[in-house]
């Protein structure tokens, strides 16, 4: 399946598909590395902005090059990312293995729990990083289109291209948080038969961690999305006015 991946990316994508695969190559090597400098002790919430940080540049930059369109999503997803920090520390509170992972035999006979590692930390790491590739998508999205709109009307007002982008940031909003509902809920299909042959209670299952940390990811990504609307306008913005500002300084 991977090398039907790669054939289909590259042969449709041409160019650009290849470097599609080189960045996400590159970002499996920075996750690679994080879950190896985790495990070693290395402190997470610093791992989690050096390792964010540096999947939103491959993603971006690598991919998409340096133009005000990627320095401002590249801005606007550090910004929601910093916002989003104390909140999602807040929430994920209870992290760890959940009720079904303790008690599966492989976890009983096999693993050891006593991990030494902080789990509250890898619970936000966790969370920030299911909630990057759609914040990343999303401003990526909401920049390109003001600034394409700004490009071929270079005389439209603050107040109109942030109207432009706000339209657009309504247009995409919608089915992105539905990707969300949907990759949560087919990941967990298996899970919640099983939890119906078991016959749980409601109360059982409203209070159960595994609900809650899928839960907490999904709605953690959806606000995050609806969040970066507003950043991201705020930045193509801020890059329009400086640019413009240097195309007139070019000529004079």
């Amino acid at each position: 399946l991977a090398l039907i991946l790669i054939f289909l990316v590259i042969l449709i994508g041409g160019e650009r598909g290849a470097m599609s695969i080189m960045t996400l190559a590159g970002n499996i090597v920075i996750l690679f590395f994080s879950i190896m400098l985790m495990s070693a002790g290395f402190p997470v919430l610093l791992l989690i902005l050096v390792a964010g940080a540096g999947v939103c540049y491959i993603s971006l930059f690598y991919q998409n090059g340096n133009n005000p369109k990627t320095r401002a999503a590249f801005l606007a997803t550090l910004l929601v990312m910093l916002l989003l920090f104390v909140p999602i520390y807040i929430i994920t509170g209870s992290y760890g293995l959940n009720e079904l992972q303790i008690s599966e035999d492989d976890f009983m006979y096999y693993y050891s729990t006593d991990l030494h590692i902080n789990m509250l930390h890898v619970g936000i790491f966790v969370t920030v990083f299911s909630t990057l590739g759609a914040v990343i998508d999303t401003a990526l999205s909401v920049t390109s289109s003001v600034y394409e709109v700004w490009t071929h009307k270079n005389g439209l007002t603050a107040k109109e291209l942030t109207a432009s982008g706000y339209q657009v940031g309504k247009e995409i909003i919608g089915t992105t948080v539905n990707t969300l509902l949907f990759a949560y809920l087919g990941g967990t299909i298996l899970l919640f038969s099983y939890i119906q042959t078991q016959q749980y209670t409601m109360e059982i299952i409203l209070n159960s961690q595994f609900l809650f940390q899928d839960v907490a990811v999904m709605l953690s990504g959806a606000v995050a999305c609806l969040i970066t609307v507003p950043v991201s306008i705020g930045c193509i913005i801020r890059q329009i006015h400086r640019t413009d500002s240097e195309e007139k300084s070019e000529v004079i």
